[in-house]
């Protein structure tokens, strides 16, 4: 999949001051939490069906995660499924969890600015609905 954002709009557009051989992989690894919390809507239609506004929202809010991930990594394992683990005959508890907690562990794990970006676009809405 082609990324949304280039490694020159991160640094010359954005302004972001990541080091050039970790920028590539954060974008993508943003571009992978701005599409799962967009529930893939711009895979569906396509980055160059948005509208200019839509794309330039899409790109800041990447940008951001990809600061974000530098510095907290993609997840946050307090947000991890399993709530115990056990090395001796090797017991692991999984926590059952529902689809409202879930969206909030994401969100936790996701830039405050990527996400106020990104919810500009009502690309994040449930009644969002495709007109093009």
């Amino acid at each position: 999949m082609a990324l949304y954002v280039s490694k020159e709009y991160y640094k010359e557009i954005f302004k972001g001051s990541m080091p050039d051989e970790e920028i590539e992989k954060n974008l993508r690894l943003a571009q992978n939490k701005i599409n799962r919390i967009t529930l893939n809507r711009i895979v569906g239609i396509g980055f160059d069906n948005l509208t200019e506004f839509q794309k330039e929202k899409v790109r800041e809010s990447i940008c951001y995660q990809a600061d974000y991930i530098r510095e907290n990594g993609y997840n946050n394992e307090d947000n991890s499924d399993i709530s115990s683990y056990s090395v001796l005959d090797i017991s692991v508890t999984v926590q059952a969890k529902d689809s409202a907690s879930k969206t909030k562990a994401e969100l936790e794990c996701m830039s405050e600015l990527a996400y106020d970006s990104i919810v500009q676009t009502g690309l994040t809405s449930r009644n969002w609905r495709y007109n093009g």
